[in-house]
């Protein structure tokens, strides 16, 4: 099998923000299969991801903009994961406002606490957390994919309301975009997220992360997080 997934805690922030063009191609088997079908096959490969991989290393650069004060905060991190421990995050470069500042390291704090193995399922793409339809086939990250409306059983801060696209091969999430179940608060409101993953060895990682929120208060806010330099400890396995 060609990709193994393990879904980004980042994708369930609690604290923030987010903001494609997917050519269409119909997959070969993309009327075989119904959306239920689909939806069994990611919680599969899910689950064998999250056995497989034992842990990794990587660089991310946090990037926190509130478009109507013109602040901004830069933070670079490196990250490593355990699978028994979740993600520990050492800060190697910060700039900017320092009050953008604090709210990254809230948003390392959540990320880190939702990154534990007892956190993974209430923000995994299951049917027990989500209902779905099939709406179709397109092209993301040059896979052919299935593309599923994702419907969350509960207004839950760590669920998205919105689209997934699936790796037709792999059954690997390789696109996620939508809208928070939940609000953050009154006046923040529910995030609109932009999640894309990248192959690295067979495993399909996050890539990229866009968020974007707005108060009544500050205005739009938008947070990008880059990933890179991964590197897979040495008995995480394909199979």
């Amino acid at each position: 099998m060609t990709g193994k997934s393990r879904l980004s805690p980042l994708a369930r922030l609690g604290c923030l923000i987010v903001i494609g063009g997917l050519t269409p191609e119909v997959a070969a088997d993309s009327v075989a299969l119904s959306a239920n079908e689909i939806l069994a096959r990611i919680e599969l490969e899910t689950e064998r991801g999250y056995t497989l991989l034992k842990g990794y290393s990587s660089s991310r650069q946090y990037t926190l903009q509130n478009l109507r004060f013109g602040k901004q905060a830069a933070v670079a991190v490196f990250t490593t994961y355990r699978q028994s421990d979740g993600e520990r995050f050492t800060v190697l470069t910060r700039s900017g406002s320092e009050a953008l500042n604090v709210i990254v390291d809230k948003v390392l704090a959540s990320e880190a606490g939702e990154s534990l193995p007892l956190a993974n399922p209430h923000h995994q793409i299951t049917a027990a957390n989500y209902r779905v339809r099939l709406l179709g086939a397109e092209v993301a990250a040059g896979r052919s994919c299935h593309v599923l409306e994702l419907a969350p059983r509960s207004k839950s801060r760590f669920l998205i309301a919105g689209k997934a696209w699936v790796d037709s091969s792999s059954f690997a999430i390789v696109r996620i975009e939508g809208q928070f179940a939940a609000s953050i608060s009154m006046l923040v409101g529910a995030p609109r997220i932009i999640e894309e993953f990248v192959e690295v060895q067979g495993f399909w990682m996050p890539g990229h992360v866009r968020s974007v929120t707005s108060s009544f208060l500050l205005g739009p806010t938008e947070l990008n997080i880059l990933f890179s330099n991964y590197h897979l400890d040495q008995d995480s396995a394909v199979l």
